[in-house]
């Protein structure tokens, strides 16, 4: 398994996470609303990790 594959699936399981977290009860706790900014912030990061992976390799391929 390839670097963007693994991106890929980290950024797929974050999404759907997120998604869970912003429709649970727990929302308005303290910690519980960290953890979902912090998961935010790691979304942006990998998302953007991927961007520049997958034009980086475009890039290379001459596509």
């Amino acid at each position: 398994m390839d670097t963007i594959r693994e991106l890929e699936i980290i950024k797929t399981a974050l999404e759907g996470d997120i998604i869970a977290q912003k429709n649970s009860d727990k929302l308005d706790h303290p910690a519980f609303r960290s953890w979902l900014e912090d998961s935010e912030k790691v979304l942006k990061k990998v998302s953007r990790k991927l961007y520049e992976m997958k034009a980086r390799k475009k890039l290379l391929k001459g596509e």
